[in-house]
């Protein structure tokens, strides 16, 4: 006989698109609105199998998690400067953040990866779930768009990234709260 699915199993659904927010806590911290399609998250790990004589395969316990890729995707429709220089490594804005100039080529500066970005979303029993991620930059291509009756969408690649001088720091956490951190 099957089971039924009792009110805790529900509890813990996370339902519709959250918010996404530039250092959350810091007092520098934006929300990044409005956005469309929501956020997905991607935690790649890399996994090394140690191989040896008579392995039959994939074998527990010889297994090496060598490090980890994340990155987090969202679809913007703000046009600000502010938000469209998240799109563009070592950018740089001018003129009271109302040019926006390609940067030079060479080392990015540490000024231009965002310290933590945030997806706040709730559950249905009341509480939310904080991702964040920490050291992102977008690296993929900047892009702007016009079409006649739509508004212009940027891609946000938003890749987490170590930090020299703290290798051991993670690159991301996901908590959960009883209550709005934004309030």
């Amino acid at each position: 006989m099957l089971v039924r699915l009792q009110k805790e199993n529900i509890e813990k659904i996370q339902i519709d698109e959250g918010i996404v927010v530039f250092d959350l806590g810091d007092p520098e911290q934006n929300i990044l609105a409005p956005t469309r399609g929501g956020a997905e998250f991607t935690a790649t790990p890399s996994i090394r199998d140690i191989e040896y004589d008579g392995r039959p395969g994939k074998t527990k316990g010889v297994q090496v998690k060598d490090g980890e890729d994340v990155t987090l995707k969202v679809v913007s429709i703000d046009c600000s400067a502010e938000v469209l220089a998240k799109a563009i490594p070592n950018v740089v804005l001018s003129g009271d953040n109302k040019v926006i100039e390609p940067g030079d080529f060479g080392l990015i500066k540490d000024e231009n990866y965002i310290n933590s970005v945030s997806v706040i979303t709730q559950m249905l029993d009341g509480t939310y779930a904080i991702l964040t991620v920490y050291n992102v930059m977008h690296e993929g291509a900047f892009g702007f768009k016009t079409v006649q009756k739509s508004e212009n969408e940027h891609n946000l690649e938003l890749i987490g990234h170590y930090d020299m001088s703290n290798p051991q720091k993670k690159l991301w956490k996901l908590e959960y709260s009883d209550t709005n951190p934004l309030t």
